[in-house]
């Protein structure tokens, strides 16, 4: 595939990022505006996680714990999600991932930095 071709991809699915809609205070639209119009950062946390410090605002226990109190609500809807899809309790194995917020609220940002890659790239995620 040429740079030409590619750069075009990219300027598709940057354009379909900025039609991407989200309700006020969800955490969708915290990832979207973390991401300041970049698929890439979407793109890197979908994939490879927020560990490492790849996500915005959430590198300290007292970024995460902040993040999980302010969006504890929809965190439980995310886990009743994947329970659903899988059929397991994601808490069932949490106390093995170290600190229960900081697990929590990088399961949030990185399950909905997946659904908005699903969004823009379908075929693909």
């Amino acid at each position: 595939m040429g740079l030409k071709k590619i750069k075009k991809i990219i300027k598709i699915k940057m354009k379909k990022l900025s039609e991407i809609k989200a309700e006020d205070l969800t955490i969708k639209a915290r990832v979207l505006a973390d991401a300041d119009g970049e698929v890439d950062y979407i793109r890197e946390v979908a994939e490879h996680g927020c560990s490492g410090g790849s996500c915005s605002g959430l590198i300290y226990y007292s970024d995460t714990h902040a993040f999980y109190n302010e969006y504890a609500s929809e965190i439980d809807d995310i886990l009743q999600d994947i329970k659903d899809q899988t059929g397991e309790s994601i808490l069932a194995t949490a106390e093995t991932h170290g600190d229960l917020r900081n697990y929590l609220a990088w399961l949030a940002y990185e399950y909905t930095a997946q659904e908005i890659m699903r969004e823009l790239d379908p075929e693909n995620y």
